[in-house]
């Protein structure tokens, strides 16, 4: 059989009918658009926030390789270079730590670069050079500001370094710098080799052969692998291969590159997002194609008996989608790539310690015009086959005729029955309607449930529970630990006592101490061990050897807190009842903080010990003391250290007892109110003193927090309203292509009906309710079945926020009713009134033709 070549025909005969339906294209483009759009911005987004969390992450690492060792000798260095499945290898020594005072915030380690490493981990001068010479250092801006020089090349930098034990003074001259990144847990001062093998040349010993708290000398070895699936699989062959010991060598994974962090939840979400977006498109897509086809029927009849094959009105079909594609992706890519630009900075200002990088990857425009040609895809096939299976006498023929059904009585013949009637001729196309609809609906819904369930309250409970908070600046260095900070000074408390305004000043101590488990407090940790609930925390490979440790020792670290009576009263009791302060300030009793992290992995909800047990604590210089519990109770976060120890454990003692057992001085925090009217001005005078009075002092508001809950709010606004509004237009789109295609696909009825006697005013009343019909179904399903679907995304986005409660709400649908019901009146009323611009011997002779 020969094959004809008709290729050109069936190109020319798809573009003469899209040229001959604008009105339709253009709801078709519209919808192609409007998805494209969808996918584009979801895509831009989030593309967006794994680069920034990814850099973020890098930054905070200190690195970008892939993997690297940890304190090797030159020998062990030569063996990894060696390894022909690494690249980039590269390298840097430890010299040692800096201890000037000035530096005390911030961890200086002083290493030789590799140039290549330094790049690598972020250290590399932007301005100016490596150093070469003995006497040349490079630094990064938050050094050299934090030593008071001047950003210059050639200036004298003094350090003050600890190498081998010993501190050393060197003076430096400046030969580079780069500006300093905050977020990474230490900032690297570059020495020359020259000098580094002067003062600490690489250590010949391995590392575990020593008692590991010498560090200078030694080499960090950093490389990466040809891809980052599975590094630390790698890693662990690499290590095997080197003939390393896997226990004594210490390797670092780059968890940048990892995707650990993302749970099922994410995922769940992502898919649903992904899900919800194809269903619109495709709902509007599949429809407009369905109901074009419907309304051609007799069009592609024609075509039939004129030769064509339903392979061919199958090739017709598809090239008008893809013709409509070609003009509506592009354009979606560009709008959509724009959304997104607007919504990232939204999204990465809810996660700390995040800094914004956009994303043009290639695969974000890729993957979009991939979801929406998959989508056109999908919703052609239908529309496809009922073309391609179209019978010519029957298309010719045809009329969107009534179901036929037997009844037992006549029913009363009103506009109400008949436009009842209509709906039920096509029940698919009713249900596809109503629910493209509904889904803005549902969205919308969902969308106000979650910025109604935002509770300031439990926001602020992490973070403040007073109006003001000051601390220690070392506080908010992610490489000090909290046992030297130096606290808030005597100065600045003299001073705030002084303020007019100021009230409810509470004062917070706290103290790090090793701590024996009593017979009673073991026990229950046991339980807890055992306990199926905390077996993969308890389980974890990273942490094993710290457990088995904990359980040799029967001991760990714990927090000691000392509060004063302000502070007390912020602590809840799991009586609830009052702190019996006179009691507690005795010096025999103590309080177990309960610790109820429900923001960690693992929620410990339960104390190791309970009102009128014993328990003994011990402190610096070999003190200890016995006390009896008297409250079981929870520290708000807020006002604790913030770091989360392995076994969370902990206890809270007068402020007056811990001075007296430790000898601490200056409390870690202090919080405080102000009276109304007054908290403009002591905002003032705070921030002036933190920055210029006392720089060493941090200091944060209530005010600043609400900002941020705001913002949070502000991205679900924002997020929300416009998906809902984007739905809510695929859907209105979607009920008019329905509404012109049906009342067009019904054009000789409606005449033969005008014609037989029914008024105008029938006809339209008749169309109206078939309209409202549509709404009314859809508020129904909305707050039916869309309340169901709606809890289900609302617990996917939200439900896992420590700071959300969900509450039951139908508003938005019940502000909704009057538009979605005034669209129903008015398309049908439009429809009608542009039909009658012909007579009905027109529009019967039209039929006919």
């Amino acid at each position: 059989m020969s094959r004809v070549r008709n290729q050109k025909v069936l190109k020319k005969l798809s573009q003469r009918i899209l040229k001959s339906r604008k009105k339709k294209n253009m709801i078709s483009l519209a919808a192609i658009l409007l998805t494209t759009v969808l996918f584009t911005t979801v895509f831009s987004v989030g593309g967006s926030l794994i680069k920034s969390n990814t850099e973020s992450t890098m930054r905070q690492v200190g690195g970008s390789t892939h993997a690297g060792y940890k304190n090797m000798t030159q020998e062990e260095y030569e063996i990894v270079k060696q390894d022909k499945k690494i690249q980039d290898v590269s390298y840097n020594i430890m010299v040692g730590f800096t201890t000037n005072p000035q530096l005390n915030k911030i961890q200086g380690e002083v290493r030789y670069f590799e140039p290549l490493d330094a790049k690598h981990s972020f250290s590399y001068p932007t301005v100016g050079n490596m150093p070469e010479k003995e006497d040349e250092a490079a630094m990064s801006t938050i050094v050299l500001d934090a030593l008071g020089i001047k950003h210059k090349l050639g200036e004298k930098v003094t350090l003050d370094i600890q190498i081998h034990g010993a501190v050393q003074t060197k003076t430096f001259v400046l030969c580079g710098y780069w500006e300093g990144d905050s977020v990474s847990h230490a900032q690297e001062i570059l020495v020359s080799r020259k000098w580094a093998d002067k003062v600490a040349p690489v250590e010949t010993t391995p590392f575990y052969e020593t008692d590991q708290t010498d560090y200078s000398g030694y080499m960090n070895v950093n490389f990466n692998f040809s891809n980052s699936f599975d590094i630390e699989k790698k890693t662990e062959e690499l290590t095997q291969r080197c003939g390393f010991d896997a226990d004594k060598t210490k390797a670092g994974i780059n968890w940048a590159y990892g995707f650990s962090s993302v749970d099922a939840g994410s995922i769940l979400l992502i898919v649903v997002l992904l899900g919800v977006i194809m269903l619109s498109g495709y709902l509007i897509i599949y429809n407009i194609f369905y109901l074009s086809i419907f309304g051609d029927i007799r069009f592609y009849g024609l075509l039939k008996t004129i030769g064509t094959t339903g392979r061919q009105l199958k090739k017709i079909v598809r090239k008008q989608a893809w013709q409509l594609c070609l003009l509506g992706i592009p354009a979606g890519l560009l709008i959509g790539w724009l959304t997104g630009r607007f919504f990232t900075p939204f999204v990465v200002n809810m996660l700390d310690g995040i800094t914004m990088y956009y994303s043009a990857n290639p695969l974000i425009f890729l993957g979009s015009a991939a979801f929406t040609i998959l989508t056109v895809y999908i919703s052609c096939i239908k529309p496809c086959r009922m073309a391609a299976k179209v019978s010519p006498i029957e298309a010719v023929r045809f009329t969107e005729k009534r179901k036929r059904k037997k009844t037992k009585k006549t029913k009363k013949a009103t506009a109400f029955h008949m436009a009842i009637s209509n709906l039920k001729r096509n029940t698919k196309k009713l249900v596809l309607v109503v629910f493209s609809l509904s889904l803005s609906l549902i969205l919308l819904n969902s969308a106000y449930t979650i910025v109604t369930g935002f509770d300031m309250d439990k926001f602020l409970s992490s973070y403040m529970v007073s109006d003001y908070m000051v601390t220690d600046s070392s506080m908010v260095n992610l490489s000090a630990s909290y046992v030297e900070y130096e606290g808030v000074t005597e100065e600045f408390l003299t001073e705030l006592k002084e303020q007019d305004g100021v009230k409810n000043i509470g004062n917070i101590y706290v103290c790090g101490n090793y701590h024996y488990y009593s017979d009673t407090e073991w026990e229950r940790l046991e339980e807890i061990m055992a306990d199926p609930a905390y077996a993969d925390w308890f389980g974890d490979s990273m942490l094993k050897e710290s457990f088995d440790y904990v359980r040799e020792e029967k001991a760990t670290d714990i927090d000691i807190y000392g509060v004063n009576k302000e502070a007390a009263e912020k602590i809840q009791l799991s009586g609830g009842e009052e702190i019996d302060w006179e009691k507690f300030c005795t010096g025999d009793y103590v309080i177990v903080n309960a610790m109820d992290s429900t923001e960690t992995e693992v929620s410990f909800n339960s104390p190791f010990l309970k009102a009128g047990d014993k328990v003994t604590l011990e402190f610096e210089e070999g003190k200890s003391k016995e006390y009896e519990v008297l409250y079981v109770g929870q520290m708000p976060m807020a006002l604790g250290t913030q770091h989360f120890p392995l076994i969370p454990e902990s206890f809270i003692l007068p402020d007056t007892e811990l001075k007296k057992q430790s000898g601490i001085k200056q409390p870690m925090r202090t919080v405080f109110d102000a009276e109304d009217g007054q908290k403009e001005e002591i905002a003032k005078w705070l921030a002036d003193y933190c920055e210029k009075v006392n720089p060493d002092l941090a200091q944060r508001t209530k005010a600043d927090y609400q900002k941020e809950f705001e913002g949070v709010k502000q991205v679900f606004v924002i997020a929300g309203g416009i998906l809902s509004a984007v739905l809510a237009l695929i859907g209105i789109l979607n009920f008019v292509n329905v509404t012109v295609t049906s009342i067009l696909s019904r054009r000789q009825e409606l005449a033969m009906l005008a014609a037989i006697g029914m008024t105008g005013k029938q006809l339209r009343r008749m169309l109206r309710d078939e309209g409202i019909v549509y709404g009314v179904l859809t508020i129904l399903v909305s707050a039916s079945a869309g309340t169901a679907i709606g809890y289900f995304l609302v617990e996917a986005v939200a439900g896992q926020m420590w700071m959300f409660s969900w509450h039951f709400t139908l508003l938005p649908i019940v502000i909704c009713i009057p538009f979605l019901l005034l669209i129903s009146v008015i398309v049908p009323e439009m429809c009608y009134w542009n039909m009658c611009r012909n007579t009905v011997v027109e529009r019967l002779r039209a039929a006919e033709d």
